[in-house]
């Protein structure tokens, strides 16, 4: 039992908080990322944090740098298909790239970072 107290003891009261910020065009519904979210709280239990999800909707993120991107840890493209909304994930890597905040894209969102990498970096 004293492992499942300790997991439990680390659910209820987590030593730290960590906020991330989820860039995507889906963020009105945040069940679209259901697995990514429960993989994201469950890391958060292993690291005994507790993991707050803050969507970024990518579409406005392509007018220009939202609020919430300078209230966040980390950043997170999700994978997402369709150009509907890449300009904004573009916009959003640039700006964790800019001011140092760590960043993590999965499928899509890694295709664009090499695009944002190449467009502002390597002048491609």
């Amino acid at each position: 039992m004293s492992r499942w107290e300790s997991l439990v003891a680390r659910v209820k009261n987590p030593r730290r908080k960590v906020r991330v910020g989820v860039v995507g065009k889906y963020v009105e519904f945040p069940d679209a990322y259901k697995s990514l979210n429960e993989a994201l709280q469950h890391g958060g239990i292993a690291n005994d944090a507790k993991v707050e999800l803050v969507y970024i909707d990518a579409e406005e993120t392509e007018n220009g740098w939202q609020r919430e991107m300078f209230e966040v840890d980390s950043l997170l493209v999700p994978i997402g298909f369709g150009p509907r909304g890449t300009e904004g994930k573009i916009r959003a890597i640039r700006f964790a790239r800019e001011h140092k905040v760590p960043f993590f894209g999965i499928c899509l969102g890694m295709q664009c970072l090499v695009i944002e990498f190449a467009r502002n970096v390597c002048s491609i």
